[in-house]
C-alpha cells in the first residue's frame, strides 16, 4: 500500500478539526487526572514511608499521621475515574458526530455522482464502505487523536515529579521511553498495509455476497447454487486470512511494547533497590533516594509508560483509519471534481430579471454536444496524467451532436450500443461533464444555459425511468412516497388507477401497505414498470428521460406499457432511448446517434 497522500492526510485532519474543541476538553480532563495521580502517589508514599519508619522505630504506626491524607486519598480515588469517564464520553460523542456527518456526506456524494457511482464498485462494496469503513474511523478520532497529545503531556508531568526526587531515575525513564514509539512505528507501518488489504477483502466479500443473493432465484432455477457457495467460501477464506494477519501483528506489537515497558520499569527498580541497600557500584555506602522517594518513583514509573503503550495499541486504529480513508476519498473526490467542473465552466452571469420556469414542459437545444473522459495510459503505473491537456488521452463517449427539442415534444433516441445514448441523458441531468452547450427552452421565456440552473433544482423537474425500476424493500405506499413524501393515500390511489395497478393492489390483503421484496420482488416486471411510472406521475416532472424501460419485457407486456406511456406522457417533454422505435409511432421524432471515434489523443480522433 502506498503511503498516505497529502489529500488523504488533509481529509483526516479536517475530520478531526470539526470536533477539535471536544477532543481538547477530553485532553484537559486527562491532564487533570494525571495531576491527581501524582497527588495520589505522593499521599501513598507519605503514608507507607511513615508506617515503615514507625515500624523500624518501634512506635505505633499511627504516630505522626494525618487523617486529612486519607480524605485526600479517597477524593483522588473517586475523582480520577470520573475524569476518565468524562474523557471517554467526550471522545465517543465526538467520534459519533464525525462518523454521522461523514455518512451523510457520502450519501450526498452518491446523489451527486448518480449513475457514475457504478465505477466505484458494486452496491454491496459501496454499502460496506459507507457502514464499515466509516466505523473504522472511530478509534482514530476517539482514542488516537487524544492519545497522541496525552503521550506528550502525561510523561512530561510524571518526569518532572520523578526528577523532583531523583534526576538519575528521571534520566533512566527518559532514555528508555523512545524505544516504545520506535517499535510502535516500525510495526505500525506493516499494520497499515495489512489493514488496507483487509478492507479491500471485506468490500469484495460484501459485493460478492449481495450480487449472489440477488441472483439466487436464477441460480436455483439453473441448479448452480454450488458456484455461489464456492465463490463465497474462497472470498471469506481470503478475508479470514487477512484478518488473522492483522491480529497477529497487533498481538506482536502489544507483546513487544509490554516487554519494553517491563524491562524499563525493572531497570528503575533495580537502581532504587540497590541505592536503598547502598551497594550501587559507583556510590557504595550511600543512599541516593530515601524510602519516600523510592516508593514515590516506583508508583509513578509504570504510569509513565502507560500512555506510550496505549498509543502503540491505538496506532492500529490510525492504520485502520488510513486504510478506510484511502477507500472512501476517491468517491468524495470524484463527486467534488464533478461539482467543481460544473462550477468552473458555468457562466458567471445569470439573467435574474427573467428566471426560467421549469414547472411546465420545456424544450432543449443541444449545440455540438460531445462527451469524452480521460483514460489512463497503461504504461504509466496509474500515475496521474500530465496537467498538459495537449498530452492527455481521452475516450469519446458521445460524438458531437446538435438538435432542438421543442417543449412537450416526444422523441426517440436511437443508436448502436456505445453511441452515447445513456451518456447524453447523464449530461442533461448534470452527472457528467461535457463539451458544447445545452440550453433550456421554456414554453414562455428566453433560452438559458442549463448550467445556470443549480443541478438539484433542475433534477426536481426531471423524471427518469430505466429498465429496472429502483424499488426498495418497503411497502407499496412507502415506495410511491419516495417520489412525493407529502402524497396522501387518495393521491396514491389516483396514480395507481392511472397506471392500471389499483385493481390488483386493492385485492391484496394489505393493499397499499403490502411489503415488497428486494428490487420489487412480489411484482412482475410489467407491474414494476407501472409502479415506476406511478412515481413519475406523483413527481409531476416536466421532462421525462426514459432509458429503454421496456427492453426486458415480453412483447405483450411491452406493448401495454407503450400504450400507457403514450397516454400519461401527453404534455411532457420526453426523450425515449429505444432500439425499437418502429413500435412507438406516436413519438414526434427520431434522433439517431452515430458511434464516436474510439480514442482522442492530443486533440486528434483515431478510429
Amino acid at each position: 500500500m502506498a503511503t498516505l497522500s497529502t489529500a488523504e492526510k488533509s481529509f483526516l485532519k479536517q475530520l478531526v478539526n470539526t470536533v477539535r474543541r471536544s477532543l481538547n476538553l477530553a485532553w484537559l480532563l486527562t491532564i487533570l487526572s494525571t495531576l491527581l495521580f501524582v497527588a495520589q502517589a505522593w499521599l501513598l508514599a507519605n503514608i507507607f514511608s511513615l508506617w515503615l519508619t514507625n515500624y523500624f522505630d518501634k512506635v505505633p504506626l499511627s504516630t505522626g499521621g494525618n487523617l486529612m491524607w486519607f480524605g485526600a486519598l479517597a477524593a483522588c480515588f473517586i475523582l480520577r475515574p470520573l475524569l476518565n469517564m468524562g474523557r471517554e464520553l467526550l471522545s465517543a460523542r465526538a467520534s459519533l458526530q464525525v462518523r454521522t456527518a461523514l455518512r451523510q456526506s457520502l450519501l450526498t456524494t452518491m446523489a451527486h455522482l448518480g449513475p457514475n457511482l457504478r465505477h466505484f464498485g458494486s452496491d454491496g462494496s459501496i454499502s460496506s464502505q459507507i457502514i464499515d469503513q466509516t466505523d473504522a474511523l472511530d478509534g482514530f478520532i476517539s482514542r488516537f487523536s487524544v492519545q497522541k497529545n496525552v503521550t506528550v503531556t502525561t510523561p512530561l508531568i510524571l518526569l518532572i515529579a520523578v526528577a523532583w526526587q531523583s534526576k538519575f531515575a528521571a534520566a533512566l525513564l527518559l532514555m528508555t521511553a523512545p524505544l516504545v514509539p520506535i517499535f510502535m512505528i516500525l510495526i505500525g507501518h506493516l499494520t497499515a498495509k495489512k489493514s488496507a488489504a483487509q478492507f479491500g477483502a471485506l468490500s469484495q466479500l460484501s459485493g460478492r455476497f449481495l450480487d449472489w443473493i440477488r441472483g439466487m432465484p436464477t441460480l436455483k432455477r439453473l441448479q448452480a447454487t454450488s458456484i455461489a457457495e464456492q465463490d463465497l467460501a474462497i472470498s471469506s477464506e481470503d478475508y479470514r486470512r487477512r484478518t488473522m494477519d492483522v491480529l497477529k501483528i497487533a498481538f506482536l506489537n502489544g507483546a513487544v511494547l509490554e516487554l519494553l515497558a517491563a524491562l524499563s520499569i525493572a531497570l528503575v527498580a533495580v537502581y532504587l533497590g540497590f541505592g536503598l541497600m547502598g551497594i550501587l557500584p559507583w556510590d557504595k555506602g550511600h543512599v541516593p533516594v530515601g524510602y519516600f522517594g523510592a516508593l514515590f518513583i516506583l508508583l509513578l514509573a509504570p504510569e509513565f509508560y502507560v500512555p506510550l503503550r496505549q498509543l502503540g495499541a491505538d496506532y492500529h486504529a490510525k492504520a485502520e483509519a488510513e486504510g478506510a480513508v484511502q477507500s472512501l476519498l476517491p468517491i468524495i473526490s470524484a463527486a467534488q471534481s464533478s461539482i467543481d467542473s460544473v462550477l468552473d465552466t458555468a457562466p458567471t452571469t445569470t439573467n435574474s430579471s427573467s428566471p426560467v420556469d421549469l414547472s411546465q414542459a420545456f424544450g432543449l437545444i443541444l449545440n455540438e454536444l460531445s462527451i469524452r473522459t480521460a483514460i489512463t495510459d497503461p504504461d504509466s503505473d496509474n500515475e496521474p496524467e500530465s496537467s498538459d491537456s495537449e498530452a492527455q488521452t481521452y475516450r469519446t463517449r458521445l460524438a458531437p451532436i446538435s438538435f432542438t427539442l421543442q417543449p412537450a415534444q416526444r422523441v426517440a433516441l436511437v443508436g448502436d450500443s456505445g453511441s452515447g445514448k445513456s451518456s447524453l441523458l447523464q449530461a442533461i441531468m448534470g452527472f457528467v461533464d461535457y463539451q458544447g452547450q445545452i440550453e433550456i427552452s421554456p414554453a414562455n421565456g428566453q433560452n438559458i444555459d442549463i448550467k445556470q440552473v443549480p443541478a438539484p433544482q433542475l433534477r426536481q423537474h426531471i423524471g427518469y425511468l430505466a429498465q429496472q425500476v429502483a424499488l426498495m424493500p418497503l411497502t407499496i405506499a412507502q415506495n410511491l412516497r419516495l417520489a412525493n413524501p407529502e402524497a396522501s393515500d387518495q393521491q396514491l390511489i389516483e396514480v395507481l388507477e392511472e397506471v392500471e395497478l389499483w385493481s390488483l393492489i386493492k385485492r391484496l390483503p394489505q393493499g397499499l401497505h403490502t411489503q415488497l421484496g428486494d428490487r420489487g420482488q412480489g411484482l412482475s416486471g410489467g407491474q414494476q414498470q407501472r409502479l415506476g411510472i406511478a412515481q413519475l406521475l406523483l413527481r409531476q416532472d416536466s421532462l421525462w428521460l426514459l432509458d429503454e424501460p421496456t427492453e426486458h419485457l415480453d412483447p405483450d407486456t411491452a406493448d401495454r406499457i407503450h400504450q400507457l406511456l403514450q397516454r400519461v406522457s401527453k404534455g411532457k417533454t420526453v426523450i425515449w432511448i429505444t432500439h425499437a422505435h418502429q413500435q412507438l409511432s406516436w413519438l414526434d421524432n427520431v434522433i439517431r446517434l452515430s458511434l464516436p471515434a474510439a480514442v482522442t489523443v492530443r486533440g486528434e480522433d483515431h478510429d
